[in-house]
């Protein structure tokens, strides 16, 4: 399946009516937006043995989307055929209901829902057309299907802030568009649309603005009436999509055009700042413009960035792989400033720089984020400038979902030379994250730090009980994030020259160890009074309570900063390496939980908090035993399912994909926030990297061996499994020998 998407994605080029250019790589002339399938991650899991539960509920794919964008696009134009499913889009899922202007893998997203429509066949309860994968063509910045209901073909592609609509009536029906801005993100219905013109609607949804036009003459604006005791938006699977409650105007307005034989097409700029905001990028990006041009540079764009990376040799699946998980390391985080530089927050303010939203940090700190610090480190250093633009209003920095770790992802770029930003204003924020005692009516960005800053540890509650479900703390594996983020913090400290303050987080980095029960082996909770949390099934997961998404298995061994301190907890070594073992080899309890799925023993590939798990073996000097889980890691749990497309779980903005992106490449930043990456056999038998400094860092596989026989860098050995940014940074060569 994923090769004949391939051959799709190559007959787009004929379909679009647009001859590209052809990409020289290697001996062979093509096109790297070639190889990305956009569609990897958009199937869902439903063999039990596969997942590792059977699912009692429909489980959440990659949450990816087949919708056409640019890197970094304010706009993400995607078919909706599921409202409250993430990217809106579920590959088995055989209706659309609409294509909104944005998607992602977050929930309120969905923005400004539009669908083509025909003559009268239609309600406002009921307007969705059925559709075929068969019909249907995904490829960097373009997206094309069949509207089998209304027989109309339609063409998506996009600029950074605009999207483009191209809709071919293929009967010569009676053309009309609706606007359901009821159902747009996520169920707000806080809306207003206005004509503005003989072909021009105007807008917002919520603090979203837009500016449509159309190539056809608008006759009229009509409203259709929905039922108003079908409020509520289908919720997807189980979990955080939720169902949301639609309030307020619940009516959709339906524009009508004046007959012409051309097809529809409708060109809808994004703003975050203002209605005129919207209209000055439509000018500056697409007004004179047509679809082919839009396509061809949204192609060129993808194609350009794709390039940062070559490889050669693998498999025609391999390369389609990587080549689709380096994709999605750019479709977020997305930009929120205008085309003039203006943005929302302070109103109307011109920093200078392109900003950007704030990426989901847990997610992505170990993985997308440092791909971007290889390859856009100007993006890097916008996302920066960016949370330093919000902390002087907020007095910190954003965290995500969970932990504190824009510590670790500024302390990393900043070692990898990524600095053009005001470092101590940003350094006072993360001093601030740190440091502020939340609790007992003070609110900050860490939760219970006051406890943190007192215990050495966060306590959790004494819950008789509990269950997956139960709403606690977390607070095992907030003590583990909180040390490892003050590791962060230590090492900025230590680049700026402040030592007092590098030992006193140095100090507190070894907070993981007030957590550690020697009689289990594991990381456990701990209650206010020093005694352990009772009773213990390191086998049963928790949403929050002692961990986050994960067991005690999972949670565990999350000391990247120190893990030889980590291993001298336990007996000896041996005894360290007897528990990885059976951390890969201890069956699955078979618990079924949104965010957990797919295992290799208790490890779980489809969930963030153990993706450097594999590596443990290399520091009791096993790493043969890392690479075989890895070899089947990479080689087996992605492109999985009948289709082939499936990830092992959620993308979550590229965390997951990057995951591969970095392994397939030899190379994992086993410490984010140090400039070093821990040294695997790689997938292809050369990687050409095009770092952000202009150098070219070059990776060679020698031999075709499943493990390491020795490692050099630039011709030199090297006595340990880690290669230093400040060798890659040089253009120095690494090269790889099997056995």
């Amino acid at each position: 399946m994923v090769l004949s998407s391939l051959v799709s994605a190559q007959n787009l080029i004929i379909m679009a009516g647009i001859i590209l250019p052809a990409f020289t790589f290697g001996q062979a002339k093509i096109r790297l937006t070639n190889y990305v399938n956009p569609f990897i991650g958009t199937t869902v899991l439903t063999d039990s043995a596969l997942l590792g539960y059977n699912p009692p509920w429909r489980t959440w794919n990659g949450l990816t989307g087949p919708g056409a964008t640019v890197p970094h696009g304010m706009v993400q134009v995607v078919p909706v055929t599921t409202y409250g499913s993430g990217s809106g889009y579920e590959y088995e899922v055989k209706t659309i209901k609409a294509i909104a202007q944005t998607s992602g893998n977050h929930w309120g997203d969905l923005n400004i829902p539009i669908m083509p429509l025909e003559g009268s066949n239609f309600t406002a309860d009921d307007f969705a057309s059925a559709y075929s994968h068969s019909n249907e063509v995904a490829h960097p910045g373009y997206y094309q299907v069949i509207l089998d209901r209304y027989k109309i073909k339609a063409e998506l592609t996009a600029t950074k802030r605009t999207a483009y609509h191209k809709y071919t009536y293929t009967g010569g029906q009676d053309k009309k568009l609706a606007f359901d801005l009821v159902h747009a993100g996520g169920g707000s219905a806080n809306w207003e649309l206005n004509k503005d013109g003989d072909n021009v609607v105007t807008g917002k949804q919520g603090n979203l603005y837009f500016y449509a036009v159309m190539n056809h003459k608008i006759k009229s604006i009509d409203i259709s009436k929905r039922n108003p005791n079908q409020p509520d938006i289908p919720r997807s699977g189980q979990g955080a999509g939720g169902q949301r409650k639609l309030t307020g105007n619940m009516d959709i307005p339906v524009i009508s055009f004046e007959q012409a034989e051309k097809p529809l097409e409708v060109k809808i700029a994004l703003s975050r700042v203002s209605a005129e905001g919207a209209k000055a990028n439509y000018n500056t990006e697409i007004a004179n413009k047509n679809f082919d041009q839009v396509y061809k540079d949204a192609d060129e764009s993808w194609n350009q960035l794709l390039g940062k990376i070559k490889v050669t040799g693998g498999t025609q699946k391999q390369k389609v792989m990587f080549y689709s998980c380096l994709y999605r390391q750019f479709c977020s985080p997305a930009v929120t400033s205008d085309a003039n530089g203006k943005i929302a927050n302070p109103k109307d303010t011109i920093p200078g720089f392109e900003t950007y939203s704030s990426p989901a940090i847990w997610d992505v700190f170990r993985t997308q984020l440092p791909v971007l610090d290889l390859i856009q480190p100007e993006v890097s250093s916008n996302i920066i400038k960016s949370m330093i633009l919000a902390g002087a209003r907020s007095g910190f920095l954003p965290t995500s979902f969970h932990g504190d770790f824009s510590s670790t992802f500024i302390a990393g770029a900043y070692a990898r030379g990524i600095r053009d930003y005001d470092v101590r204003k940003v350094y006072r924020l993360m001093l601030n994250n740190a440091n502020t005692p939340t609790g007992d009516g003070v609110k900050g960005p860490r939760p219970h730090n006051a406890q943190y800053l007192k215990l050495g540890y966060v306590s959790e509650a004494n819950i008789q009980n509990p269950t997956t479900e139960t709403v606690a703390a977390a607070a095992t594996t907030k003590t583990l994030e909180f040390a490892y983020s003050d590791y962060s913090i230590a090492q900025l400290a230590k680049a700026l020259g402040d030592h007092d303050t590098y030992n006193t987080m140095m100090k507190r980095s070894q907070n993981y160890r007030n957590v550690f029960d020697a009689q289990t082996g594991f990381m456990r909770g701990r209650l206010a009074d020093g005694k352990w949390v009772t009773p213990f099934d390191p086998g049963y997961p928790y949403y929050e309570f002692m961990y986050r998404e994960a067991n005690a298995w999972q949670a565990s061994f999350f000391v990247p900063h120190d893990t030889k301190g980590l291993i001298s907890l336990y007996k000896s070594p041996e005894d360290f390496e007897l528990k990885i073992d059976s951390l890969f080899s201890v069956p699955w309890g078979g618990y079924a939980k949104d965010n957990l799925s797919v295992f290799l023993g208790q490890f779980c590939m489809g969930n963030q908090p153990d993706f450097t798990y594999p590596y443990l073996y290399y520091f009791v000097n096993k790493p043969e035993k890392s690479q075989a889980i890895l070899t089947k890691l990479l080689s087996d749990y992605f492109g999985m399912g009948p289709e082939g497309l499936a990830l092992a779980g959620m993308d979550d903005y590229g965390s997951l994909t990057g995951w591969y992106v970095l392994n397939a490449m030899g190379i994992y930043p086993y410490s984010p926030a140090d400039p070093e990456y821990i040294v695997s056999v790689p997938v292809f038998d050369k990687i050409e990297i095009q770092l952000g400094n202009g150098k070219t860092f070059i990776i060679n596989k020698k031999g075709a061996g499943k493990n390491i026989s020795r490692i050099t860098v630039g011709g030199a050995p090297i006595k340990t499994w880690f290669v230093n940014y400040a060798d890659m940074s040089k253009g120095k060569q690494l090269d790889i020998y099997t056995k």
